[in-house]
């Protein structure tokens, strides 16, 4: 059980440490209910050394007045005290401490958790701690307060989650755990299956209709593919692959532009060596002579002048046309290796001449749609496959957990009949717990739905769970009781003061309204809380400033 809480931020007057015992703990309010004084605080904060967080994220009000500070607190089971201290601080951890609260050591948030669930016997239950308890502490703001949802830990909530934590309380989650992992399980399939086409970019046909067509598509595709390997000269034992098509095209297209380049530079090529051997001619006197049959006064002194300017030219041209052959001849090698290297590892994937780029490209496509089409049949094949494993998981879990949730039920109803009907002396109707499977549930007051009334159901559901399942504690805050009949809370206290091996926490304001359990309520009150230094922090900072 919890046994004790300190701060050094409380109010001077409150009892340092703060005890606790097994039973009844009450924050006491005043006698006019004051507001804001740290009723709800205080049940917060109980919440946060029994490992929660909304003390932090709920209470941001102490964290602006205040600052960070810490909590030194105990737990009792048997004869055996174990010492802590939690700051806000550094919330995720926890320090371990001797009995005067010097530190020995510090644990992770969730170790403490776990430390507490083996403390009170929750290992076997397939539930962590909080699951187990974080449903029953009703404090201010928690949004778990809804009369119609007693299972839920929060507003949002399932049915699902709240009857799977009520079946660890009674010790028989274990019982339907395979079939719900089983479930889980099937309906992650299911799921991935829905997100896989958006993800991966993949088609699922949708309907028998849309597979029956692809399979006609598909055999017309495969006639097309047969009459292209037929084509290439390929036979069974040396067609290629689809990937094998998509090289070959890939390599096929690198070929195209250097076989266009390389019919450039041999052009090229030839057309320099022709020039080349034009600049080596030089024309000599006796390739003049005849001129002189027809011109009588034909000066070859001058002619032979002109002819060695042409010549000195014409060396200039033959130098630049040896530079351009060695240029374009070792650009044309390069060429000429690169043709060489993509025959051979067109080669390497078939040695069918027939094979070009385009017959390899329509190859590929055809392989591609065929494999697109295949893909989409056989994922409808697998989403029906998951459809039907998940109908059948879930068909599981209803038939394992049915006579699970009729005996809980059974249980659970017995006890509000008697507990509820001694709160209102059986003048008003019971609330009704119907566990419908395991993923509804409706629990409600047939004819009345009153918020004094809805509060009461809360109650009593929260003492059917404490009184026969293994919830160790609960904590129920004081806004719960204001709409409730004063006799039927003076009869609530009355139950809560009879508990003797489990923990009730309770705010609690306007004692002078119950006379008949007054006696019980100063008996169990733990702290007394009033406005101004009497407020948990000794200070209301929101009042206005007179």
């Amino acid at each position: 059980m919890l046994f004790e809480i300190d701060c050094d931020i409380f109010k001077p007057t409150a009892p340092k440490p703060i005890r606790f015992s097994s039973g009844l703990n009450i924050v006491l309010g005043t006698k006019g209910a004051t507001n804001s004084i740290g009723k709800s605080t205080m049940l917060m904060i109980i919440d946060f050394v029994f490992g929660g967080d909304d003390y932090m994220k709920l209470s941001q009000d102490v964290m602006k007045h205040k600052g960070d500070h810490e909590f030194r607190f105990a737990f009792k089971f048997g004869d055996k005290v174990t010492y802590y201290i939690r700051s806000t601080k550094q919330p995720n951890e926890v320090t371990v401490c001797d009995e005067s609260y010097h530190s020995v050591g510090t644990i992770k948030l969730t170790d403490f958790r776990q430390s507490l669930s083996t403390a009170y016997g929750l290992n076997e239950t397939g539930l962590t701690w909080r699951e187990a308890v974080g449903g029953t502490f009703r404090i201010w703001q928690r949004d778990n307060d809804k009369p119609t949802l007693p299972l839920s830990i929060h507003r949002s909530d399932t049915h699902r989650h709240g009857i799977t934590r009520l079946l660890g309380l009674f010790g028989t989650l274990p019982i339907v755990e395979e079939a719900l992992k089983a479930e889980a399980e099937a309906k992650a399939a299911v799921d991935a299956a829905k997100v896989a086409p958006h993800a991966y970019n993949l088609r699922i046909a949708a309907t028998k209709a849309e597979v029956e067509a692809n399979n006609k598509r598909i055999d017309e595709l495969q006639a097309q593919l047969d009459d292209l390997e037929a084509s290439f000269g390929l036979t069974g034992e040396s067609e290629i692959t689809e990937e094998q098509a998509k090289a070959l095209t890939t390599l096929r297209r690198a070929q195209t532009p250097l076989y266009r380049k390389r019919t450039v530079l041999t052009n090229q090529l030839e057309a320099l060596t022709d020039n080349k051997q034009l600049g080596s001619k030089r024309r000599h006197r006796a390739d003049f002579e005849a001129l002189a049959d027809f011109v009588p006064e034909f000066d070859y002194a001058h002619l032979e002048q002109v002819e060695e300017f042409h010549a000195q030219i014409k060396n200039l041209v033959v130098k630049q046309a040896n530079k351009d052959i060695k240029t374009v001849t070792r650009e044309l090698e390069k060429i000429r290796s690169e043709l060489a290297r993509l025959d051979e590892q067109i080669g390497r994937i078939t040695t069918a001449p027939n094979i070009t780029a385009k017959s390899a490209e329509a190859f590929h496509e055809v392989k591609s749609e065929l494999g697109r089409l295949r893909a989409a049949n056989k994922a409808y094949e697998a989403k029906k496959n998951y459809d039907a494993a998940l109908t059948q998981a879930r068909k599981k879990v209803t038939e394992d957990a049915a006579d699970l949730l009729k005996d809980i039920e059974r249980r659970i109803n017995t006890y509000l009949r008697e507990v509820d009907g001694s709160f209102t002396n059986e003048q008003r109707r019971p609330p009704e717990l119907k566990l419908e499977k395991i993923d509804s549930y409706k629990y409600a007051i047939a004819d009345d739905s009153g918020t004094g009334s809805g509060y009461r159901s809360l109650l009593s559901f929260d003492l059917a769970l404490l009184e026969h399942s293994i919830l160790p504690v609960i904590i129920e805050d004081s806004y719960l009781f204001k709409q409730i009949e004063t006799e039927a809370v003076e009869r609530i206290i009355q139950h809560y003061s009879t508990m003797t091996d489990k923990q009730v926490f309770m705010a609690l304001d306007e004692i002078d309204k119950y006379t008949a359990v007054r006696h019980l309520v100063e008996d169990h009150t733990r702290l007394h809380l009033g406005p101004g230094m009497e407020a948990l922090f000794a200070e209301e900072w929101g009042k206005t400033k007179a």
